[in-house]
């Protein structure tokens, strides 16, 4: 059989080449066009990398400690940004918006305090190719969080000398602070008065027109602490809104000089008292007080002034129809032991003696807010009881002026 095969072959014979099967025409061809593919994708990838790489994001990638006023800024120096969104952990959105151009995007809100957000941002070419980049930043932790109160409460109609105050939960030492406070705050006016802003203490806060407030003012007052850089580590939190009216003019002079009280309604004279005020040992203070609050009975013990009340000038009294006038104690009030004093000497322990009558009429007359200046005393105004502190404390010249808006 070898024999017979070698001699065909010296014979011509030839023996046909097959080639490549089928199968594996197919294969190469697969292979080719996946390379091709895997190439355009590795070109897209690259291109979206580089689309990627022209964006800028502050505050930057893995930063901590961020000041809650820092501005969050997306840009690009490629393509249009179509979507930015920066999420806390909630998935809640930092308001922000984007230019015109498609070239920047920033926020318009504050941060929150001790949180992550997460910054996601897509945008395109002209030629269709898109790209997206993430980014992750987190907030400082403040040292303390400062909140505040407001007064008058909302609602409440008050007298022509009502300032409106500002208590903070914590103490703000700094004068920047305490400056940078103002511009979180607006006060409007249904007619726009001057007033000025004065911190009594490093957690109170006081506002005041500077003259007298004109009677039927509607007064608004809101408040954003948010942002607030408070010193010391602190930071303010929190929002706040208030509004009240000013009603009519109560205007009361108590004269210590001539024992008598002269009450006016909106510059009119309805009442003349006659008053004994405090004697030589007790002055009533001097100085235009403002009514701090009415109590129908007070219990006054001479003990929470100084005076046992089994001393000589000791006393322990339910007093009837208050009307309280300063931190130290003093109250216009009745004093049925003093009538025949009343109009002639002073007698009392610093409060503004009244007949029963005229203590009724007094207390029904009065509102938060109203002025009782006394004049004829020989002892100053007490520089920070609420009484006195605003009117008779600190002179206008050194108010901060405020900048007032008109309630609209």
């Amino acid at each position: 059989m070898v024999g017979l095969v070698a001699a065909g072959a010296a014979a011509g014979v030839v023996v046909a080449n097959r080639g490549p099967s089928a199968a594996a025409v197919a294969a190469a061809k697969a292979k080719a066009a996946a390379a091709r593919a895997a190439s355009r994708a590795q070109a897209v990838h690259t291109a979206e990398v580089q689309l990627a790489s022209t964006v800028s994001v502050s505050p930057a990638s893995g930063a901590t400690g961020v000041t809650l006023v820092a501005p969050v800024t997306v840009t690009t120096t490629s393509g249009t940004l179509t979507s930015v969104r920066v999420t806390d952990a909630a998935g809640t959105l930092l308001a922000g918006s984007l230019a015109a151009s498609g070239l920047e995007w920033k926020s318009s809100s504050t941060l929150r305090p001790g949180t992550t957000y997460r910054v996601t941002v897509a945008l395109t070419r002209s030629d269709g190719v898109s790209a997206q980049k993430v980014t992750t930043f987190t907030t400082l932790t403040p040292v303390a969080l400062v909140t505040a109160s407001v007064w008058p409460a909302d609602g409440l109609s008050v007298g022509v000398g009502q300032p409106i105050v500002f208590t903070f939960d914590q103490d703000i030492a700094s004068t920047a602070a305490q400056a940078a406070v103002l511009s979180h705050i607006t006060v409007s006016m249904s007619t726009p008065v001057p007033g000025g802003w004065y911190w009594f203490s490093e957690h109170e806060l006081h506002f005041r027109p500077k003259t007298f407030w004109p009677t039927g003012e509607q007064v608004s007052v809101s408040a954003d602490l948010n942002g607030w850089y408070a010193g010391d580590g602190q930071w303010g939190s929190g929002t706040l809104t208030d509004a009240f009216s000013v009603g009519a003019a109560r205007i009361s002079i108590a004269n210590l000089q001539t024992d008598e009280m002269t009450v006016t309604l909106n510059g009119k004279t309805v009442s003349t008292y006659p008053i004994s005020g405090g004697r030589t040992e007790y002055p009533t203070m001097d100085g235009i007080h403002i009514v701090l609050d009415r109590e129908s009975v007070v219990q006054m013990d001479s003990a929470t002034v100084g005076i046992p009340v089994d001393s000589p000038n000791g006393y322990d009294e339910t007093v009837y129809d208050d009307v309280h006038i300063s931190d130290s104690g003093e109250y216009v009030h009745a004093a049925p032991w003093s009538v025949a004093d009343q109009g002639v000497t002073n007698v009392s322990h610093g409060c503004i003696n009244v007949s029963p009558a005229n203590a009724l009429a007094f207390f029904n007359f009065s509102r938060i807010g109203d002025i009782v200046e006394v004049v004829g005393s020989p002892r100053p105004p007490l520089q920070g009881d609420h009484g006195v502190m605003d009117w008779s404390g600190p002179p206008w010249s050194q108010w901060t002026p405020a900048t007032v808006h008109r309630l609209t």
